[in-house]
């Protein structure tokens, strides 16, 4: 009997970028009673140990790609099956034939192209994001409500703030925009939450952000267990990042970012995503928003 399935190609992408392509298929497979290949993990990269990074991006070993066709099915499938890409999908009559319908990535403007196809589904994501992440970097719930800020540095660009405010994404953000941000989100809520740094920077880098008061670094993981670790936050202060952005989409996580930075809007409450550039106090509805999450976050950690 021949079957559909659908198979997400994530290419050799960053984690962020990658995860578009497997979100996509995940929601397709679930629409049309379709299997769902496992992605292929393994991906052997230099450049982050030329660099110096310090995630390598062995992404084969965070994930299991449980409840997913594996080998040697997949790679059967993959070479005996019609395939069609995704955007042909819908125009396509299935034949009888096994059939493979494959989810890529765009190299360039990848989630203003396709992001709108997973909008709305953050918490069934976030399950099957979790279901394929191996037990060991799962995240221990928080002991209590927490701030995150992502301050990417790495392997991005040096901050231009023309093309910056025009779109330009994978720039370094000043660190006084991060400070900035915690100091005027702590002012609108009245207290000094605590406070958790992500970041690919070294404590010199981000020693300004570090010197607030009540404000720490995460414990050193992988980058599975932080994305999954500021999923859980009460809001997020991130930089144009995917990879906080996926964050807040699983956890539906409150979150400011500089000025056309946000990538696209992943909440499906706008009034949980907004810009700070320092000249105006941040919105009363989000500072609303921010406070109902850290109430939530509060009863959860009491439970656990």
């Amino acid at each position: 009997m021949a079957h559909l399935y659908g198979y997400p190609d994530i290419g050799r992408f960053g984690l962020g970028h990658s995860m578009l392509a497997w979100a996509r298929c995940e929601v397709w497979c679930r629409n049309n009673d379709a299997q769902m290949l496992g992605p292929r993990w393994f991906r052997p990269r230099i450049g982050p140990y030329l660099r110096r990074e310090r995630d390598k991006r062995e992404y084969f070993r965070l994930f299991d790609n449980k409840g997913y066709v594996g080998e040697p099915w997949r790679t059967a499938l993959l070479a005996t099956a019609r395939k069609v890409p995704a955007e042909a999908a819908a125009s396509v009559a299935y034949d009888g034939r096994n059939t493979v319908v494959v989810f890529k990535n765009a190299v360039g403007s990848n989630f203003e192209k396709h992001f709108h196809e997973v909008r709305g589904h953050g918490p069934v994501l976030y399950d099957a994001f979790r279901r394929i992440t191996r037990k060991k970097y799962l995240p221990e719930a928080p002991a209590a409500p927490f701030l995150a800020v992502h301050v990417r540095l790495g392997d991005f660009s040096r901050f231009d703030v023309n093309r910056a405010e025009v779109g330009t994404h994978n720039q370094r953000l000043p660190i006084e925009w991060y400070c900035s941000s915690l100091v005027a989100l702590r002012e609108a809520l009245g207290t000094n939450m605590r406070a958790r740094v992500f970041s690919d920077g070294d404590d010199t880098e981000l020693a300004p952000l570090l010197s607030l008061p009540d404000v720490c670094r995460a414990n050193d993981a992988e980058s599975v267990t932080h994305m999954l670790e500021m999923a859980q936050a009460s809001a997020i202060i991130g930089a144009g990042s995917n990879f906080n952005l996926w964050a807040a989409f699983f956890g539906q996580v409150p979150r400011i970012t500089y000025p056309n930075q946000a990538i696209v809007a992943v909440n499906d409450d706008p009034a949980r995503e907004t810009s700070f550039h320092g000249e105006a106090p941040l919105p009363e509805v989000f500072v609303k928003q921010v406070r109902t999450q850290f109430t939530n976050r509060e009863k959860q950690s009491e439970l656990t």
